[in-house]
């Protein structure tokens, strides 16, 4: 098996189709567009980009092998200086990963987090928030199917239904057949707006 067929590769194609998928529904993002609703219950459209930021901050700090559990909030809740972030966070956060010497295991908290866990967690997470940040903006993109299929059973191994609160909430019925209604009635997330 050469280096392409191995499970990082795969994790690291998904990730790169969640960030490129995620980059697109971020063009555009205006500061009038701050108080939107997201289908984060809850979170406005800032609220969002602020977690997002966090939140690849953290994958980024993963591809070095080692996570602070708190960092610093972002300077701006401008969700143009947001989304700028994000893009450029996006391109970051691809290249640790792609770097031959990152670790297999990163330590999280004194524990250890084995890289593929963090690559597939990282793409789903992008990738859903991508999905959320389309909904608040009303845009009619819509979830990639080929890479919602691909990312269905990294939510299902990786949320449990028991467990899952207040991260995400219960399962919902899919509004419909294709992968991504799946995906994101499993995540608790309602396709409506």
């Amino acid at each position: 098996m050469g280096p392409a067929d191995t499970r990082p590769g795969v994790d690291l194609e998904l990730l790169d189709r969640s960030l490129a998928w995620t980059r697109g529904v971020l063009v555009g993002v205006r500061d009038a567009e701050a108080h939107r609703a997201t289908p984060c219950r809850g979170w406005s459209l800032a609220d969002l980009l602020v977690h997002m930021v966090d939140s690849l901050e953290v994958v980024t700090e993963l591809s070095l092998g080692r996570m602070a559990l708190v960092g610093p909030p972002p300077a701006s809740r401008r969700p143009e200086v947001l989304a700028e972030h994000l893009r450029l966070l996006g391109c970051a956060l691809l290249d640790g990963w792609l770097r031959a010497d990152r670790p297999e295991v990163a330590e999280v908290g004194g524990a250890l987090l084995d890289a593929d866990v963090a690559l597939e967690v990282g793409a789903l997470e992008i990738a859903v928030h991508g999905w959320d940040v389309a909904r608040a903006r009303g845009l009619e993109a819509a979830f990639p199917p080929l890479l919602a299929a691909a990312l269905l059973p990294v939510a299902v191994r990786r949320v449990p239904v028991v467990g899952r609160h207040p991260r995400f909430g219960p399962p919902l019925p899919p509004s419909g057949t294709d992968p991504a209604a799946f995906l994101v009635a499993h995540l608790g997330r309602s396709p409506g707006p």
